[in-house]
């Protein structure tokens, strides 16, 4: 009973450890803090320069939204480059032979994606669109056949989804492709 005891309590300290790492790496407070002074830096610009203010809030406004784009974007994308985008979202997800290249899949990217296609309107945008929303929604019930949707329409070859990551496959994909 003790050996029980003492196992499970190691377990557990072992579960939280690991918990708080996975915490730390996704919240990085010197981001914030970094984000926060470069916030006041600006206002105090704007009190000094009030004429130059509206500038600095136009190249502060573009900076910021293309540092927080999730992915790359032609200057003249087609549905190939959304449908490129999309089955690289989906590699998050599922399990397969081989994946070739990573869009993490977050609130943000899914609707930069869905505005993406509402702006380049792809022949096969009802479908792209469908998917989407199934994402936004947190419906992956069908990831499988979307990645291969996807796998398809590049050619098919090595890498066919047969399965979807666990939560924890999920995280370490995560871990390996975006938090490095």
């Amino acid at each position: 009973m003790k050996k029980l005891l003492k196992i499970t309590s190691l377990t557990l300290l072992a579960l939280i450890v690991v918990g708080f790492f996975v915490l730390k790496l996704m919240y990085n407070p010197s981001e914030q803090e970094a984000q926060n002074e470069d916030s006041k830096s600006i206002e105090t610009t704007k009190q000094e320069n009030p004429e130059n203010s509206q500038v600095a809030d136009e190249n502060t406004n573009k900076k910021t939204h293309e540092q927080e784009k999730a992915f790359e974007v032609p200057e003249n994308p087609t549905g190939t480059d959304i449908e490129s985008i999309m089955h690289k979202m989906t590699h998050q997800k599922v399990r397969a032979e081989r994946k070739t290249g990573a869009v993490r899949m977050t609130p943000e990217s899914i609707d930069e994606v869905i505005e993406l296609i509402n702006n380049v309107q792809p022949s096969n945008s009802q479908e792209l669109l469908k998917m989407a929303n199934h994402w936004k929604n947190g419906n992956y019930e069908h990831i499988i056949e979307e990645h291969n949707y996807f796998w398809n329409r590049e050619g098919g070859g090595v890498g066919k989804a047969y399965g979807r990551l666990t939560v924890t496959e999920e995280t370490e994909f995560i871990q390996q492709n975006f938090l490095r």
